[in-house]
């Protein structure tokens, strides 16, 4: 068949409702069609009907989750579904909101949803609906009630938890064993994780004794949530002036004679290799905290993966234990033709085993790593308890990750998304690089760069 020409293409994509409205009109102008063709593509009823005619149901993915999870395009064949990359990138949905103001969708729903940085713009801007009235109490009802609360906002449910990821601590089992530290016992303070570190630095079993992301939700905020979980405004910033934040600053700034000088180097939110990825990847430190889908991808390649250890967050002596815990979720397009066909679709995501299998071994074969992001059904679980199958009986961390579940708590959503630990970052970092002496001023000047952008972008000021 001969390629289709530029005119071609947005007839055929204006037609099934493939892009909005407003693409329709700026590419019909670029292509030089006339005002009335132009005016006739941008229809809504035109489209819409035609859409809805010739359209199978359509969901979209960040393209890591599908390159971590390949079986759910086998999930979309037997279901009917086609599946798609999002066009998304820096957790932005311009795209999405864009098609919301024209009031139509290219796709029924887009699974690549972190409730804390995006779920309340989609909410706010009318691109989404909750899927109440879609799903009975029974689904609901089956998933862990932390991640229901996740996703939900103002009483209605809007983010349908997928792909769990927990922070947790990893070590090198073979590295602790040649500092003289048993493996096996993984500390269960932060005092014990830092003195073990030394341990290992000092006994020269490795280069660095620990390593950590220095992005706030992958390492500051865990380790406050160890100390205490009630540290968010009514506004669902971060409160990096708490007691708990402080007292977690201070403790990353105890680690940093443990690990790499560029410990502290720029990180953006892509999935580029990071200094703490190369770190463990090229097994240089004994301990690692972050949450569980990067020791298990970056031990992949060791040449004995099994001396990797799983195991619940270190507290502080009297700390509550907690750890932070995220979803990747599904978020059903307010305009979307199918919506009843998506609640079927992620059900069938749910309950097919392959997906988890390949998440908790991988397939080296095929390339794939472990990722170790389990589900939040509770009934999947009980299925295993009491018949696991080979995957789940073999590889016993995933309980770890299960039962942190029950102290963890989500980040809170706020309206600032991303954007309050960017500008917050510099300026907590300075007291882990030396440049501000003391924590609290640190922790204070952060919580100030965070009110300042608030302010900034909605005009306002924030609870405090």
């Amino acid at each position: 068949m001969a390629e289709m020409t530029a005119t071609q293409r947005l007839w055929r994509e204006a037609l099934t409702g493939k892009i909005s409205r407003r693409d329709v009109l700026v590419r019909g102008a670029a292509l030089g069609l006339s005002a009335p063709v132009i005016a006739a593509l941008a229809q809504e009823t035109i489209r819409g009907t035609l859409a809805a005619e010739e359209g199978s149901p359509v969901a979209t993915f960040y393209d890591w989750q599908l390159n971590l999870h390949p079986a759910i395009y086998d999930v979309g064949d037997e279901q009917g579904v086609e599946i798609e990359i999002a066009p998304t990138e820096n957790f932005g949905n311009d795209r999405f909101i864009a098609e919301a103001q024209d009031e139509t969708s290219t796709w029924d729903m887009y699974a690549g949803v972190t409730p804390f940085l995006e779920m309340l713009q989609l909410v706010a801007t009318g691109t989404i609906e909750p899927w109440d009235p879609h799903v009975t109490d029974e689904i609901k009802n089956d998933l862990f009630p932390a991640t229901l609360e996740e996703g939900t906002v103002d009483g209605s449910w809007y983010v349908w938890p997928l792909l769990l990821d927990i922070t947790v601590q990893a070590s090198h089992a073979g590295i602790l064993e040649q500092a003289g530290i048993d493996p096996e016992v993984a500390p269960a303070t932060w005092d014990e994780f830092i003195a073990n570190a030394q341990k290992v630095q000092e006994s020269g079993a490795a280069p660095y004794g620990l390593t950590f992301d220095n992005r706030d939700w992958r390492s500051l905020i865990p380790l406050t949530h160890s100390i205490d979980t009630d540290v968010y405004t009514p506004d669902g910033l971060f409160r990096y002036n708490s007691d708990a934040a402080v007292q977690a600053l201070e403790i990353m700034k105890s680690m940093m004679q443990w690990t790499s000088a560029d410990i502290l180097a720029s990180a953006g939110v892509d999935n580029t290799v990071l200094v703490d990825q190369a770190t463990w990847a090229a097994e240089q430190a004994g301990y690692y905290f972050k949450y569980q889908n990067a020791p298990l991808t970056y031990s992949f390649t060791w040449p004995d993966p099994s001396q990797l250890r799983l195991a619940r967050l270190p507290k502080t002596a009297d700390g509550v234990g907690g750890t932070v815990f995220w979803d990747t979720g599904a978020v059903l397009f307010k305009y979307g033709a199918n919506k009843a066909k998506m609640v079927e679709f992620i059900q069938a995501m749910q309950q097919y085993e392959p997906i988890w299998a390949n998440s908790v071994q991988g397939n080296p074969d095929e390339g794939t790593s472990a990722v170790g992001q389990m589900p939040v059904t509770q009934s999947t679980w009980a299925s295993w308890d009491a018949e696991p199958p080979e995957f789940i009986s073999g590889n016993p961390w995933v309980y770890q990750i299960r039962d942190a579940l029950a102290d963890a708590r989500a980040i809170a959503p706020s309206l600032l998304a991303i954007s309050q630990f960017d500008v917050a970052r510099p300026l907590w970092h300075k007291y882990l690089s030396g440049e501000t002496a003391d924590a609290r001023t640190a922790g204070q000047e952060a919580m100030d760069a965070v009110i300042a952008e608030y302010q900034k972008q909605t005009g306002n000021d924030p609870q405090v």
